[in-house]
């Protein structure tokens, strides 16, 4: 038809329209409504898929960065590898086997990590890139035991070297480069050192697997510490061999838990914060990973008091364990009335800056509040449960997710200069707790701490505090609403000690298993009613056609 037959034909249209009487206005508003549904719905089926080639660009950059992270690891272990080799040689010339045994393990170790990286970047990352993670999984686990060679020493031969003891399986080797062995005690074993129930850790040292003579006396010292407080079961030591006992959490570090718990929490919060500045942990995960840091503090109050600093604070030294944290790694525990000299042994990002200049300057640790040091760690913990990553620039450090004042003001006190920082573990922990057990940290004001509120009472004069007694019952207060009770309950106290009136606050509320998944359900709603509306669109055009025909 042409334009004009068109023109022609509109007014007979309207007319035989205009004589269907309100079924056509029912028909118009139909129309208007499956139109707009439509285009709503397109909308939301373009916003969506967008964002899944985002996360798709963003999955091809995370591999690509892998294998170029990889191509560096095996470039420069592998010159590493290749420099040692003349040092172990002019070691031996100078009649030093030891030093020049020393060296080549170190050789080895660097030609076996770049052999790593490159198997990495030549297999696992394109196998990463096509989605095979699990695959990826199990080779990433397995090649270092492979690459060092364990699989000939069985876990029998293991069994008979610790007496008393059934080895079970090997965990990764930490920094120490120590052997971790999950094992089952005898009966016998059992009642020797007090355990009921449940399974142990070995941490074994042995020359003849590379441990270094330093890396052996610096955890036996430890070791001598950690028994204080009933935290080592049973030790050894032999000419060539050293190992102690502790007792084993299953579970998986606090690291891991929070990532796994920002990464869903994003995911929940694509489509309501699509632009807005990134979003942080909610209410109910908020709580919880809170009160796992404050299971940290609480352990630290009980060390400090006994006299003993970790040291060595982290998110991967800490094991969800039961809806419980547990503070593990005993290798850097040191007391407190050391005349040691302070080491800058530690983890970087998670080590308090000021440890780094008094051991410069050859402090010795009794001659600083050490267990401050402890507190820092604290803080970049509570940082990073609040953030998803670790502070790279320490107090400074910006806070770009959405998280409680009161708990930011909490982790930057702990990082503060030392002598700003918290007092002891307890002054942290009573803000934790007044923070937390409210349900609810966002309706908490800094101002509210318990550490803020004795500074302030701390500085007033007699007379103010005569007028506060004397005004309180008079002042207007603005009432607080109750908490959620689906996200907070109320703590249990535990008596201690009955003399003292001493008493332990347990958990604030059980920690789930796994972390909450996110149902991806906007999409499959979009394309429903996408479907709909292009149905009722189909049928109004489909009626409007019948009656153009007639």
């Amino acid at each position: 038809m042409t334009e004009l037959d068109l023109a022609a034909a509109a007014p007979d249209i309207l007319t035989r329209f205009s004589a269907l009487g309100p079924l056509a206005w029912v028909l118009s508003a139909v129309g208007v409504i499956a139109a707009s549904a439509a285009l709503i719905a397109f909308g939301m089926v373009l916003t969506r898929l967008g964002v899944a080639v985002a996360l798709l660009f963003a999955h091809i950059g995370k591999a690509v960065r892998g294998f170029g992270g990889d191509l560096v690891r095996f470039i420069g272990g592998f010159i590493v590898s290749l420099l040692l080799l003349p040092v172990a040689l002019a070691r031996l010339v100078m009649l030093k086997p030891v030093p020049a045994r020393a060296c080549l393990h170190s050789s080895w170790r660097e030609l076996r990590d770049a052999g790593r990286a490159l198997i990495s970047a030549l297999l696992l990352r394109p196998l990463q890139l096509l989605g095979f993670s699990s695959i990826v999984g199990h080779v990433a686990a397995r090649l270092p035991v492979a690459l060092d060679g364990k699989e000939h020493t069985s876990l029998r031969s293991d069994s008979a070297v610790f007496e008393g003891y059934t080895v079970l399986r090997e965990l990764a080797r930490g920094g120490s480069g120590a052997r971790l062995l999950v094992a089952q005690p005898d009966d016998r074993t059992r009642r020797r050192i007090s355990l009921a129930h449940g399974l142990v850790v070995i941490k074994s040292f042995d020359f003849d697997e590379g441990t270094r003579l330093a890396e052996m006396l610096r955890e036996s010292r430890s070791l001598d510490s950690a028994r204080t407080l009933g935290l080592v079961l049973d030790h050894e030591a032999s000419q060539r061999r050293f190992h102690y006992v502790m007792r084993y959490y299953e579970g998986v570090d606090l690291g891991k838990f929070v990532r796994t718990l920002h990464e869903t929490a994003a995911s929940a919060n694509v489509d309501a914060h699509a632009f807005d500045r990134t979003p942080g942990l909610d209410r109910e995960r908020l709580v919880l990973v809170t009160s796992l840091v404050r299971d940290i503090v609480a352990t630290l109050r009980d060390w400090h008091g006994a006299g003993l600093m970790h040291k060595d604070i982290k998110p991967e030294n800490a094991i969800v364990h039961e809806g419980r944290a547990t503070v593990v790694d005993l290798g850097l525990v040191t007391p407190l009335a050391s005349q040691m000299t302070l080491t800058t042994h530690g983890t970087e990002y998670f080590r308090d800056p000021e440890l780094v200049r008094q051991a410069m300057r050859g402090t010795r640790v009794s001659e600083v509040d050490a267990a401050r040091f402890d507190l820092y760690g604290a803080g970049a913990v509570l940082y990073f449960v609040l953030e998803g990553t670790f502070p790279a620039h320490g107090v400074l450090s910006r806070f770009r997710k959405e998280s409680p004042a009161c708990l930011q003001w909490i982790a930057r006190r702990a990082m503060a200069e030392f002598d700003a920082r918290y007092a002891n573990a307890d002054e942290m922990l009573r803000d934790l707790d007044h923070a937390i057990f409210g349900g609810d940290p966002a309706a908490v004001r800094p101002a509210d701490l318990p550490s803020m509120r004795s500074g302030v009472e701390e500085a007033k004069s007699d007379e103010e505090r005569f007028l506060d007694a004397t005004l309180r019952s008079d002042s207007v207060r603005t009432p607080v609403p109750p908490p959620d009770a689906t996200t907070s309950t109320r703590p249990t106290l535990r008596l201690i000690n009955w003399w003292t009136g001493a008493y332990r606050v347990e958990t604030v509320r059980p920690l789930p298993q796994e972390p909450p998944a996110v149902r991806p359900r906007a999409l499959a709603a979009a394309i429903g009613v996408l479907i709909m509306a292009l149905l009722a669109l189909g049928a109004v055009v489909g009626i409007a056609a019948t009656l153009t025909n007639q």
